[in-house]
């Protein structure tokens, strides 16, 4: 039998559905809207609330074979742009899907408390190394203000967990030489002022644990210095960078 595409009209709300048929065992009159509903669950939500009868069906083209019938489908539906139209039930063109709140949460229970194997999280880890962020959804401040409420305390894969030795070395290795992209970039009023209202709301405060820890590993220890050549001073290697550019200001104006 011919394989065919069809129009369906909804026709009290006007949305359509634009599908291929090659399953079919009779010619497609035969087949649409009697033995076939279409395999949408958006179509067929609608039938359970409204009934058959409230739809306008029409077979559109005629194929003679599987695989010219499969290639039209998404080349009407990519021209008449059903992924960007509310008139459109179509949610996706040639497997690529719209998300929505409820395939979402299907995943999300479908995927909860399976642990992924090494192998599994290796291939994701290779799969978006070195891939940037592109998409514009990713810099807007809503999205940004939504995954910090997602990702803070509890929400945050690692809440309470730490930083193994391990981890932490191929982090550290893999931003080796890395220029930081907002390095030169001087931060405006704005982000400072939210940097000082952040820090303000959550002060950070050790615990006597951590405090410890520190003392106990510092104990003995030689800070390393660097001689500074304005000064004539030995300055600690941690404040060598702030202290250095300072310096140099200031006897460059006393000279």
């Amino acid at each position: 039998m011919k394989s065919y595409t069809y129009l369906i009209k909804h026709t009290p709300t006007g949305k359509v559905y634009y599908g291929v048929r090659t399953a079919n065992k009779v010619e497609p009159i035969e087949d649409l809207w009697k033995h076939y509903f279409t395999s949408s669950p958006g179509v067929r939500k609608l039938i359970e609330e409204t009934g058959v009868d409230s739809f306008v069906v029409e077979i559109r083209k005629t194929f003679e074979t599987k695989e010219a019938a499969i290639a039209w489908e998404p080349r009407v539906l990519r021209r008449c742009k059903v992924l960007t139209n509310d008139l459109w039930i179509n949610q996706n063109i040639a497997g690529y899907i719209i998300p929505t709140e409820e395939s979402n949460k299907k995943i999300s229970d479908y995927h909860k408390g399976k642990p992924k194997t090494a192998e599994h999280k290796e291939n994701l880890r290779t799969a978006h190394k070195g891939k940037p962020k592109k998409s514009t959804v990713y810099q807007s401040l809503e999205y940004r203000e939504r995954m910090s409420r997602i990702k803070t305390g509890a929400g945050n894969g690692m809440y309470g967990k730490g930083c193994t030795a391990e981890r932490a070395a191929r982090i550290g290795a893999a931003n080796k030489g890395k220029v930081p992209i907002n390095k030169g970039t001087p931060m405006s009023e704005e982000q400072k002022a939210k940097i000082r209202a952040t820090k303000a709301a959550n002060p950070t405060k050790m615990s006597a644990e951590s405090i410890a820890q520190r003392t106990a590993k510092q104990t003995g220890q030689k800070r390393q210095k660097l001689y500074c050549p304005h000064c004539k001073k030995d300055i600690a290697v941690g404040w060598y960078n702030r202290h250095g550019p300072a310096c140099r200001a200031g006897h460059t104006q006393t000279t």
